[in-house]
């Protein structure tokens, strides 16, 4: 706050451009994104962050804001950059509830979802309690200060009003999606296994016992052994926790390359 204070008119241009990139990236990245939290703490957190970014980082900017057009600009180019960052942190963490969509469709829960009125979206159970779990240990373990010295990276990086779209951006976002999908059908792995089992021993017993309503057995018998699955693989989720971490480390430093001039 000191610049500030002392010569306000002097930084608040390059003040207001960090505002904007620091402002966007707390819309999508996990613990912030969330519609529960305030709008009015949110903006104070970018606020204050934006304020020791500006004292303790050699950030200028030449695009003054009496050249109105130019500056708009600018506010636009360090929105997107924000709002891609905050994107690929948020990527990283969707791989959970796109894996328990995928064990809710296995085990019969999948038309259990429920409306979310925070996110305004359908959710499946067991996407939401994974979700919500590694986000429980990743703020345990305080490795969402990733997320902020990602968002400082960017300006030693991304000179203010500098962010440009490349080809590597492009082909960077194609490979998060794919790793997503790869992610969350390893996570969903061992459902998969254990209903394929379940499934080849209820035909064994259709072929042999077919007076037997496995409808009313399987039904049921899926749902157990679901569960049975969840509890044990649920020892392994702090090691998912790391892997998602780890997911969103190399997606942010990839976009931030991604947009470098």
């Amino acid at each position: 706050m000191e610049l500030l204070l002392t010569n306000p008119f002097a930084y608040l241009d390059t003040f207001m451009l960090i505002f904007v990139r620091v402002g966007s990236l707390f819309i999508l990245v996990p613990f912030l994104g969330n519609r529960s939290i305030p709008v009015i703490a949110k903006i104070a957190m970018a606020f204050f962050v934006s304020a020791i970014i500006i004292n303790v980082m050699n950030v200028q900017t030449s695009i003054p804001s009496s050249e109105p057009y130019l500056f708009a600009l600018a506010m636009l180019k360090e929105s997107f950059v924000g709002w891609m960052i905050g994107f690929a942190a948020y990527l990283a963490y969707t791989t959970l509830t796109l894996a328990g969509q995928f064990i809710d469709h296995q085990i019969g829960f999948s038309m259990v979802n429920v409306f979310d009125p925070l996110s305004q979206v359908q959710l499946s159970i067991t996407g939401t309690l994974y979700y919500y779990l590694v986000l429980l240990l990743t703020l345990i373990t305080n490795t969402y200060h990733y997320f902020i010295k990602g968002i400082i990276k960017s300006f030693d990086l991304i000179p203010i009003g500098a962010g440009t779209i490349s080809t590597q951006l492009y082909n960077g976002m194609l490979g998060f999606i794919n790793e997503t999908f790869i992610i969350a059908l390893q996570i969903a792995a061992p459902f998969f296994f254990v209903i394929l089992v379940m499934d080849a021993v209820l035909a064994l017993l259709a072929r042999t016992a077919p007076q037997m309503d496995l409808f009313v057995i399987g039904f049921p018998l899926k749902i157990f052994l679901g569960l049975a699955v969840m509890l044990i693989t649920i020892n392994v989720f702090p090691m998912v926790a790391e892997i998602i971490t780890n997911k969103s480390i190399t997606f942010i430093d990839q976009i931030i390359k991604g947009m470098m001039p």
